[in-house]
């Protein structure tokens, strides 16, 4: 049977991994699996609007799943969204290790990231095959959740 992700509900929703959502993963904590960017989406916070978005890695092995929910700084230009991230913050760790694995680019060389959201995500999503994620403490010490960073990526061999 292909799994094509149909609810029958939430209540009778029966998900046979273990789920981790970024609040409760320990720095250190790994996982070795599929990764998958969500949409870019509107929320407020405090009265204030943000910019929000998924990233979902599977271990399909060993049936585990981290669901992590970034909060970004976002722009539009010409309605072409664009994620930022500065040195030592959330989405900055993110882009930079990602890049890091997949490109060899060096780590924390660039001050901040500017990034065009749609293309961030539609190239994860359709390019890059496994990766190793590891929550790492965040640098600002009154974090109350870690940073994801990537360790290792494997993209998709090009036809």
């Amino acid at each position: 049977m292909i799994d094509l992700g149909i609810q029958k509900g939430s209540a009778n929703y029966d998900d046979d991994y273990e789920t981790m959502y970024l609040s409760q993963l320990e720095p250190e904590s790994e996982i070795t699996g599929e990764i998958y960017v969500g949409e870019l989406k509107s929320k407020e916070i405090k009265g204030k609007e943000v910019q929000e978005f998924y990233v979902i890695i599977t271990d399909h092995e060993n049936k585990r799943k981290w669901i992590c929910g970034l909060i970004t700084s976002a722009y539009f230009d010409d309605d072409v969204a664009k994620i930022y991230g500065e040195k030592g913050g959330r989405i900055y760790e993110l882009i930079d290790s990602l890049s890091h694995a997949l490109n060899d680019t060096e780590l924390d060389q660039l001050e901040s990231y500017s990034v065009v959201f749609d293309t961030f995500r539609e190239t994860v999503n359709k390019s890059v095959k496994n990766v190793t994620v590891k929550a790492v403490q965040a640098s600002n010490p009154n974090a109350r959740t870690p940073n994801l960073k990537i360790v290792n990526a494997e993209a998709f061999e090009k036809a």
